[in-house]
């Protein structure tokens, strides 16, 4: 379920390369609110319509959907329109993750190698290659374990679940208190740690890589800041960065 909700936040580690993000974030996000939301609500009414009392006990109603209508050939557009979807999360995923290493790098939230390319305009080759190596390294280790999807994909949510909860804290304690966006953070973080203990033994996950880096920040001395001689970030210079190292402390 959590899946079905995690991801928005993405994006916003590419927004540096928008032209002006403080008026085109906006707009993307409340495109894609309705553009999504249509979508979602349009199968899922398609599905009830058509497919009726069996879409109960189907375990992929998308593909029964395709079958109804097209045919034997349902199974094989089913799986090709999977993979483009795939395909479309992940470059997007791992352009904002690589990006998000370069900015916490150049903060000094990450060893400074790392911040090469962290410009607008500029690749981030050692925060992806770093990326790479982590993702390898976590395919190795579910391959080795024999772990299963279901169990990759819950302490992925966990992980998800706890940066979450962790942005909400922070809102409560930055946000101007009694203010209704501050009462939306309380009752989101509320509703969210609940959520958090659902994942069960999954929890050690964001646990120990918590502690990673806390004990990794502590070695590097911790984000730069002005007080330290390193002037921050312009305002509107790459948000992304300025965003997730707050995120990140």
């Amino acid at each position: 379920m959590f899946f079905s909700f995690a991801g928005w936040e993405a994006v916003t580690h590419l927004s540096g390369e928008f032209r002006d993000p403080r008026r085109d974030l906006p707009r993307v996000t409340a495109t894609t609110l309705v553009v999504v939301g249509v979508l979602y609500l349009g199968l899922a009414l398609t599905c009830v319509l058509v497919l009726g009392p069996r879409l109960a006990g189907s375990e992929a109603p998308l593909t029964q959907l395709l079958h109804h209508g097209l045919g034997s050939t349902a199974s094989m557009i089913t799986a090709v329109m999977a993979m483009l979807l795939t395909f479309g999360t992940m470059n997007a995923y791992l352009a904002g993750a690589s990006r998000l290493g370069a900015a916490l790098a150049r903060d000094g939230a990450l060893p400074s190698a790392l911040a090469r390319g962290h410009q607008p305009g500029e690749v981030p080759r050692r925060s992806l290659a770093l990326l790479f190596a982590l993702s390898a390294l976590v395919c190795v280790v579910a391959l080795a374990t024999g772990a299963t999807l279901a169990t990759v994909m819950l302490a992925a949510s966990a992980c998800f679940i706890a940066v979450t909860v962790a942005g909400l804290v922070a809102g409560v304690r930055l946000l101007p208190r009694g203010t209704a966006v501050w009462w939306g953070a309380v009752l989101a973080a509320a509703v969210m740690s609940v959520v958090l203990l659902f994942s069960g033994v999954a929890l050690l996950v964001p646990f120990l890589l918590g502690v990673a880096a806390v004990v990794g920040a502590r070695r590097l001395g911790g984000p730069r800041s002005a007080a330290s001689g390193t002037a921050p970030a312009p305002a509107g210079s790459d948000p992304a960065g300025a965003e997730m190292a707050g995120q990140s402390t």
